[in-house]
């Protein structure tokens, strides 16, 4: 089902498109603007690895910045391919837990989603404020409801971390344990200590995400302004990320042909941006693949340290 969604969004934004015009665009592309997004896109990643290892930290998760960044990337190769965002997500949750520690990981992760995407709007109203006119108000409003969507998961988020016993009590006895445990890792990574450090570096990280996207715009010869991407992008994000599409194709491109045509983008250069951008993504996730390949140094450790292990 999630298949025929993309394919069936992505079929209607074909029809829009103009061919032409959009080889035209990739022909003459300026493609040292492209291979700058790559650059920052991977940097991005080694930047939310480290953020990332502040919550492994906080949830007595034993790792590394290596094994943390590893894993992220990991993580942000399997989700080119993986149903949905969460899968990449799931990944990296495997990659760097043991068992005894897989709720605790998962549960760092989703503080890690969640918090990053608060990040990513606070940068979409400085942005906003920064330069409010290149901004019409049918974005400030998609802005403004991207947003209100986000604090209602909050809300929710912080009322099951600090009371829903009702809930717990209804619950299998093994689901309690889980319950359990994700709320006291949720508490540790909510101490304003580890929130302040990983708003600071989440900030950044998604000022640099909208600067790639900004790049890839530039490479095609998309006239588009950093603030108009930043305020774009939050809702886009939450819209493509709903469990209804293959990592969010056909989603976002209709999103961006919706929300970009606000300011004057044709539905052809905002699907290219859209593609190109993905294809960016998808290329700087590349050394994630390549670490998926090679065994653990955790694991490989762990074979040589069992009684009777030999090698190297």
């Amino acid at each position: 089902m999630r298949a025929l969604v993309s394919a069936g969004l992505l079929a209607a934004v074909a029809v829009t498109i103009d061919f032409g015009a959009a080889r035209d665009r990739l022909s003459e592309g300026s493609w040292g603007w492209f291979v700058g997004a790559v650059a920052t896109l991977f940097a991005t990643f080694l930047l939310a690895g480290v953020r990332w290892r502040l919550f492994l930290d906080a949830a007595s998760i034993a790792t590394t910045t290596y094994l943390a960044i590893r894993a992220y990337l990991i993580g942000a190769f399997t989700n080119n391919f993986l149903p949905g965002q969460a899968g990449g997500d799931v990944t990296r949750a495997w990659v760097v837990s043991r068992p005894g520690t897989r709720t605790s990981a998962i549960t760092t992760v989703v503080i890690d989603r969640l918090t990053a995407l608060a990040c990513l709007v606070l940068i979409a109203w400085i942005a906003l404020a920064a330069d409010p006119g290149a901004v019409p108000g049918t974005l400030v409003g998609a802005l403004g409801a991207a947003t209100g969507a986000l604090a209602v998961v909050l809300v929710v988020a912080v009322l099951l971390v600090r009371g829903g016993g009702g809930l717990g009590r209804r619950l299998p006895p093994r689901a309690q344990v889980w319950l359990r445990e994700g709320r006291s890792t949720a508490r540790r990574c909510a101490r304003p200590a580890v929130l302040a450090r990983t708003a600071v570096l989440g900030l950044a990280f998604e000022a640099l995400v909208i600067l790639a996207l900004w790049f890839v715009a530039r490479s095609i010869d998309v006239d588009v302004s950093y603030s108009v991407l930043a305020v774009v992008v939050p809702p886009v994000l939450i819209v493509s990320a709903l469990p209804i599409s293959i990592a969010g194709y056909g989603v976002r491109e209709a999103s961006f042909v919706v929300l970009l045509g606000r300011v004057g983008i044709d539905s052809t250069d905002a699907t290219l941006l859209s593609l190109v951008g993905g294809v960016a993504f998808a290329l700087a996730s590349l050394p994630g693949g390549l670490l998926l390949l090679q065994r653990s140094p955790a694991r490989r450790a762990e074979r040589v340290s069992r009684p009777g292990a030999s090698g190297p």
